[in-house]
């Protein structure tokens, strides 16, 4: 925000100074001028800020993808104060920290991050709503995907999810008016189409669709046939595959040798 702050006052100062002053063009080429050196303070800015973030963020993501997600998130903890330079940054670094603090199993920290993650940040406003959920906030939960969906009008997900989590509370016609919403905006969208149908006969919102992004949520399993669908997604660290089995299998090798 400091960075508009410096460019607003460098705009106002162009205007005062060719409005008050008799120079040709009087207040109203000051004005013109305010808007352009807004516009040129502004965008310099940017592009000073984008030289630092870029980096920072491409190490915390080599970070992720190399299991050292801990390491990850202590470098995007160290970018917070850049958010007072640069717009909407604080809220994605949030949205990102509370992604990495879930998976490193400390809910404290990820509903912390989450609760200031920006509603824009749809990964990270439906992780929240599907913590909530699990610790039994119902209100919480439809409170922030009702905000959410807003600013991600066209994330289908978070309206499938939204409408699994109703009719799974028995609130079968608010699932129903939450994708007759999106088909609002998407009229030719086949799964809002398909998964109302099956809301309308009864049935139960079909999430397959969505692959990983649905089942790493931890409402429903992934089904076998997925294979190594079922692993972490790229970025986090694997599960440790148990020693004690390995030791078995080759005893057994041995014994048979």
């Amino acid at each position: 925000m400091y960075s508009i702050l410096i460019a607003a006052a460098a705009a106002l100062l162009v205007i005062l100074v060719w409005g008050l002053v008799p120079i040709w063009g009087g207040w109203g080429l000051g004005i013109f001028l305010g808007f352009l050196v807004f516009a040129v303070t502004w965008i310099w800015f940017a592009r000073r800020l984008r030289r630092v973030i870029e980096p920072s963020f491409l190490q915390a993501q080599k970070l992720a993808e190399s299991g050292r997600v801990e390491q990850a998130v202590d470098v995007l903890e160290s970018m917070l104060p850049l958010g007072k330079w640069m717009p909407m940054l604080t809220g994605q670094l949030h949205a990102q920290i509370g992604i990495f603090a879930h998976h490193l199993g400390d809910k404290e920290k990820a509903l912390e991050h989450l609760a200031k993650a920006s509603k824009r940040a749809s990964e990270g406003q439906l992780l929240l709503a599907t913590i909530h959920y699990k610790d039994g906030r119902f209100d919480a939960t439809k409170r922030v995907l009702d905000k959410a969906i807003p600013y991600n009008k066209r994330n289908v997900l978070l309206y499938h999810a939204y409408a699994w989590i109703l009719h799974k509370e028995g609130d079968t016609p608010g699932a129903m008016a939450v994708l007759q919403r999106h088909l609002a905006k998407e009229k030719d969208d086949e799964t809002s189409k398909s998964n109302l149908l099956r809301l309308q006969n009864g049935n139960k919102p079909n999430m397959g669709v969505f692959g990983m992004q649905w089942y790493a949520l931890g409402f429903e399993r992934p089904p076998q046939s997925m294979g190594q669908l079922q692993q972490a997604r790229k970025g986090f660290r694997q599960p440790p595959k148990t020693p004690g089995k390995r030791q078995d299998k080759k005893r057994k090798g041995k014994g048979k040798r």
